[in-house]
């Protein structure tokens, strides 16, 4: 009789465990979490002024306030369209590019004076002392303004391409060649790379204008004025330069050359064996010192 009251006696004198605790976290958690979410709902809608453009803005003008208007974006987007907001920081500035209308205005587009060197419509810069060179771009093939081109022409004078005058000191003057600039009919030709990743400044249309240093563009310039034949070709950015002045015959042109890896091929130097002959395609004369011409059944020469 007594074992069966103190089970209802102890079990009386024992509290159970309160389960207030664990709701009251439950409800603060939930309560925690709909603020998180109504705190970022509310800051998702904020928005600020930012200051545009109302009109397309001349590179190199002074911006008054009529270029300028103002939009609400978002409070919190990328850096990259962060933009301006305070217009008083944009006006009676200058502008370093061509503004487009509703272009977000940032800081890169301002300068506080007049910029002093030239910027294309695309926002190439000519850097100090360079001049730019209008090429054109016929048979070069989709070129942009990314790339970079290497020149060379095509003549029959040897004299245009010739190491030996190529690496003279500088300042040396050198006698005019006595002959043609002009190939002749029947003249052997040959092609000379002359210089390598030239910059492309801005393409319009089919003419590219290319930054060079005074004397490059004077170069240029005095080979289109003899009629050279000029060629060029599409060249990364982050190519390697390939060396100038390499003059290449046709009957120069062998196998072995031409599937060497490219690293060995930046340059192919002229197989001249002295003494030898070769005729000159179309015709029955030797020409001296050109390289002996290989036999269909001949051997390849080897690699170096």
């Amino acid at each position: 009789m007594s074992s069966s009251l103190s089970a209802p006696l102890s079990s009386a004198l024992t509290p159970k465990k309160s389960q207030v605790a664990p709701m009251l976290l439950l409800i603060v958690g939930i309560m925690a979490s709909l603020a998180a979410a109504a705190y970022g709902y509310i800051e998702s809608r904020r928005t600020e002024r930012v200051v545009i453009a109302a009109r397309d803005i001349p590179y190199a003008s002074r911006i008054t306030v009529d270029d300028l208007a103002v939009i609400e974006l978002p409070l919190h987007r990328p850096v990259q369209v962060a933009g301006i907001t305070d217009p008083q920081a944009v006006i009676g500035q200058y502008a370093t590019r061509q503004i487009g209308m509703n272009d977000l205005l940032n800081p890169g587009m301002l300068a506080a004076s007049p910029p002093d060197e030239p910027v294309y419509p695309n926002g190439r810069k000519l850097e100090r002392n360079m001049v730019p060179a209008p090429f054109a771009l016929t048979g070069v093939g989709p070129v942009t303004d990314r790339d970079r081109l290497n020149i060379g022409f095509i003549a029959s004078d040897p004299s245009l391409c010739d190491r030996e005058r190529a690496d003279v000191p500088l300042g040396t003057i050198l006698e005019a060649p006595t002959t043609l600039l002009v190939m002749s009919e029947g003249a052997r030709s040959y092609a000379c790379r002359w210089m390598s990743g030239i910059p492309i400044l801005y393409i319009e249309g089919e003419i590219a204008y290319l930054e060079m240093t005074p004397a490059q563009a004077h170069a240029l310039r005095a080979l289109q004025a003899a009629n050279v034949a000029l060629w060029a070709e599409r060249y990364g950015a982050a190519s390697d330069p390939l060396q100038y002045m390499d003059r290449l015959d046709a009957a120069q042109v062998i196998l072995p050359d031409l599937t060497r890896p490219m690293t060995e091929t930046l340059r192919i130097e002229p197989q001249v064996v002295p003494g030898a002959t070769l005729p000159v395609p179309g015709a029955n004369a030797p020409i001296p010192g050109a390289p002996a011409q290989p036999s269909p059944d001949a051997a390849p020469d080897p690699l170096p």
